[in-house]
């Protein structure tokens, strides 16, 4: 109906347009908005460098597309982002992308949006909220740390470790379906390889920051904890324990420190060997693929459409068939 409604408005403006050809004067504004271009609403919950990367691949990709983007940052306040959801909707936006800010809760936002198309990126609801109308993108988070846990455990049979571990656990936020389908992905892989991880300390969750997982990391070492390895969520929570570490006047390299991400920073921390690995969440092809869904969503077509010619392989959960994940890789020095 949305779409008929939109024709209907273009047929009546042009109609316009030509009856009033003959009369010598012409309507600036009628021209201009003859001229508009369809907005999509960037919601982002805050920045950091993997999304502040993403927000611009999701601009230039909707650029590309012939799409404004209208951007909202909503500071990892749930509320604040609530408030500028209302917001994006009284401007105007019929389609919106949305990052969760921490604890926020999607069904909130589909009370809200009414029939407009939401496509939540890179962070998945914690309910089984998706529909034909709200869908998600995002990386493969299981698999994300099954390549970390293969890692380390190659890692640990090279070294001829044993197959006890002890291991440290940084999470950006506790019992959300992406944080924790990653921390299983890696235990479970590292078990798969024969191998008995054991928590060296209560899981610390740091909000994907990097001081906060910095000060965490230097209180288990004012604490003596001795681990073999550190699992982290994101690059700048492995920043933070790595700065720690050297802070302590200890070397980030003598255990591996895996993570995911890969950005500028974590690329730089592999090649000084202080991070063993990350994972590589592809921002690229996560917009390209959010955008496109967006796009469909916007002009009335199920949101995979295309989709297949564009990633070649969709990546879906049987049981969330709106659900769109985007492939991983390792990466090392």
């Amino acid at each position: 109906m949305r779409r008929i409604f939109k024709r209907m408005t273009a047929l009546a403006a042009l109609t316009a347009l030509v009856l009033c050809a003959g009369c010598g004067a012409s309507d600036p504004a009628a021209e201009a908005r003859t001229g508009e271009r369809e907005t999509l609403g960037l919601l982002m919950a805050r920045e950091d460098p993997f999304l502040t990367e993403l927000k611009e691949q999701i601009q230039a990709e909707a650029a590309a597309r012939g799409y404004d983007v209208r951007a909202y940052n909503a500071g990892n306040d749930p509320e604040a982002q609530l408030r500028q959801v209302h917001q994006a909707l009284a401007d105007g936006v019929e389609t919106l992308l949305v990052n969760l800010a921490e604890g926020e809760d999607a069904e909130k936002i589909a009370g809200i949006v009414g029939d407009a198309g939401v496509v939540l990126i890179n962070r998945a609801p914690e309910t089984a909220i998706l529909n034909d109308r709200m869908v998600f993108v995002g990386m493969d988070e299981a698999g994300a740390g099954a390549l970390q846990g293969r890692v380390l455990a190659d890692y640990f049979w090279e070294t001829d470790h044993g197959t006890d571990l002890r291991y440290l656990l940084f999470q950006g936020v506790p019992d959300q379906e992406n944080t924790d389908a990653r921390s299983a992905g890696a235990l479970q892989s590292l078990l798969d390889d024969g191998f008995f991880p054991v928590a060296a300390a209560d899981y610390q969750v740091c909000g994907f920051d990097r001081q906060r997982a910095a000060d965490a990391m230097t209180d288990l070492l004012a604490q003596g904890v001795t681990y073999d390895c550190v699992i982290c969520g994101n690059d700048e929570m492995a920043i933070g324990v790595i700065g720690a570490l050297k802070a302590a006047g200890r070397d980030p390299g003598a255990v591996p420190i895996v993570s995911v991400d890969h950005t500028e920073a974590g690329a730089n921390a592999l090649e000084a060997g202080e991070l063993y690995m990350t994972v590589d969440q592809n921002a690229g092809l996560q917009a390209k693929a959010a955008v496109a869904a967006a796009v469909n969503l916007d002009q009335g077509r199920p949101f995979d459409s295309g989709l297949a010619d564009l990633l070649g392989e969709t990546y879906t959960d049987p049981d969330q068939p709106y659900t769109l994940r985007v492939p991983v890789e390792a990466v090392r020095k």
